[in-house]
């Protein structure tokens, strides 16, 4: 019998190659190389050749722009309509003169902040909101400055709110209607301090013309009759409660005076107009002429 001969026992031991690349596997950074690093490459690579070539950057662009304008041009995205409220009608004139818009248009290619920023540059608008309501349809929401005084000046009359800006410009006094009067350089910065010198003035409102701003630093009360009260820097509102103390007790407006000068606060002064100086002169002279009879 021929003897039978037996395989060698298989090692189970890996080879050094394996167990070096095991080794190896158990690395992160390798790890991550090969199932991130490697494939992240390749898709670069492979992009930037795809790419670099005109023509075809071109044809994605222009796919591109077709595929966004088809979205913007949908009918749900158009705005046809215009809607002003909260505004005169004069403003609205104006304001559609203002707005750079040509319904109709996709909302896409409305800026709202922009349109709103226009519109508060208008004198007339306090605030606004812009919108875009259901059924294609911009929404301006105006919030008007509501006018306080009328400011002449030499360049013809300006229309403030109570805060001092300006509404609108007129060519004509008499189209202020019964706003109160306000005149002088420097006016309209100090509007709210005017409006309480006319509330305070209530009780001659019958006879009050308007205030003048005198070298930009006080007030003057322009009454009928040419009477003024000059009011000091300081303190305006208190020396017109004290003119119209004097005058409640004295009746001086109802007098031939043409000024009560309350700048200095512990000495009032009262400039009579020019007919009573004239007639004080005369009852003067007469009284000189009396005298001097007498001492004949």
């Amino acid at each position: 019998m021929r003897p039978v001969k037996r395989r060698a026992a298989s090692d189970p031991a890996p080879s050094k190659w394996q167990y070096r690349m095991h080794r190896l596997w158990l690395t992160p950074l390798f790890r991550a190389l090969v199932r991130t690093g490697i494939p992240s490459f390749g898709f670069v690579f492979l992009f930037t050749w795809y790419i670099n070539d005109a023509e075809r950057i071109t044809a994605i662009i222009d796919g591109w722009d077709r595929m966004v304008t088809s979205i913007q041009d949908r009918p749900e995205f158009t705005v046809s309509l215009l809607r002003i409220e909260g505004a005169s009608e004069d403003l609205q004139s104006d304001i559609q003169e203002a707005l750079p818009i040509d319904l109709p248009l996709s909302q896409f290619q409305l800026d709202m902040d922009a349109l709103r920023t226009l519109l508060l540059e208008l004198d007339p608008v306090l605030d606004a909101e812009v919108r875009i309501k259901a059924g294609g349809v911009l929404l301006l929401k105006i919030t008007e400055r509501q006018p306080a005084v009328a400011w002449q000046r030499d360049r013809g009359v300006e229309i403030l709110d109570a805060t001092g800006h300006r509404v609108a410009t007129l060519d004509d006094l008499s189209t202020a209607g019964a706003l109160p009067l306000v005149a002088g350089e420097g006016a309209d910065a100090h509007v709210p301090e005017a409006l309480a010198l006319i509330d305070a003035a209530a009780p001659i409102t019958d006879r009050l013309v308007g205030l003048t701003r005198i070298g930009n630093r006080r007030w003057d009360v322009v009454l009928t009759r040419d009477q003024r009260i000059a009011l000091p820097e300081i303190g305006p509102a208190a020396a017109l409660d004290r003119a119209l103390a004097m005058h409640a007790a004295k009746d001086v407006l109802a007098r031939d005076v043409a000024m009560v000068d309350l700048r200095l606060p512990d000495r009032p002064v009262l400039r009579l107009s020019e007919p009573a100086r004239e007639e004080l002169r005369r009852l003067q002279d007469l009284e000189r002429l009396s005298l001097t009879e007498g001492t004949e």
